[in-house]
């Protein structure tokens, strides 16, 4: 598990500090869904928001959101509070947030999950405290059968190795059967992305994986199934739980 002292290194927060503010630092997969989900007045949690950028991403979307970020470094908390002072920002893991079952109408989380081998617990968190929408990224690969567990240099910007951190790669039906059987079930799982070659900073067997963002969407199935929208991935799921 990645730890607040491994993010807190000088690299990552300048990093952080000058990337992933805009819309213009977005990655194709991450324009899809996103703009889709925002809508006037929406109550946002951003999860392991680094120094705030995707408040001002989102708001570049819609002005009116709610926002409110948790990271586990108290040092980029600090720096997103003196940057957006209009937004909420908590220091609190992933792992049991403060908050009550549906508190939030969208639950965002990107560059976490390929750095967090235990994933379910974090994404079960997210689900509970969501009300309608989960968006996450993640690494998979298809018919790996169990996740591909490595290292990731923490090392930005030309900078040397200040810390290491898990780095992992999911195996695609598995992730996909574990979102269907979330309680209460899913309304519907939609997905797009592409391959791509693995992150420099990662010691991971395997030149590339499929950089996938999952869109959840929670409410009343009516007693029907799941709809599933995974026909934009370049990956062919086999389902047992939908």
């Amino acid at each position: 598990m990645s730890t607040a002292e491994e993010w807190s290194k000088h690299s990552a927060i300048e990093y952080y500090s000058k990337h992933r503010h805009e819309v213009s630092d977005l990655y194709p997969s991450e324009k899809v869904f996103l703009p889709r989900v925002l809508f006037p007045g929406i109550k946002v949690l951003d999860v392991g928001c680094a120094s705030g950028g995707f408040f001002n991403i989102m708001r570049s979307y819609e002005p009116s959101i709610d926002y409110t970020g948790v990271d586990l470094s108290k040092v980029a908390v600090k720096m997103a509070r003196e940057r957006y002072p209009e937004a909420r920002f908590i220091v609190t893991e992933g792992f049991g947030l403060p908050f009550e079952d549906n508190s939030f109408d969208f639950v965002h989380c990107t560059s976490v999950f390929n750095n967090e081998p235990n994933y379910q617990a974090m994404m079960r968190e997210m689900y509970r405290v969501s009300d309608r929408f989960v968006l996450v990224d993640i690494r998979l690969l298809k018919g790996i059968g169990k996740q591909q567990n490595s290292i990731y240099n923490i090392q930005f910007e030309g900078n040397g190795v200040e810390a290491t951190v898990p780095y992992v790669v999911n195996d695609a039906d598995e992730v996909a059967d574990f979102i269907l059987q979330l309680e209460p079930k899913p309304k519907a799982l939609r997905g797009t992305g592409y391959f791509h070659p693995l992150a420099e900073q990662a010691e991971l067997a395997g030149s590339e994986a499929c950089m996938t963002m999952l869109l959840v969407e929670k409410g009343d199935t009516e007693g029907g199934a799941t709809v599933i929208d995974l026909g934009d991935l370049p990956i062919e799921f086999s389902l047992s739980g939908s």
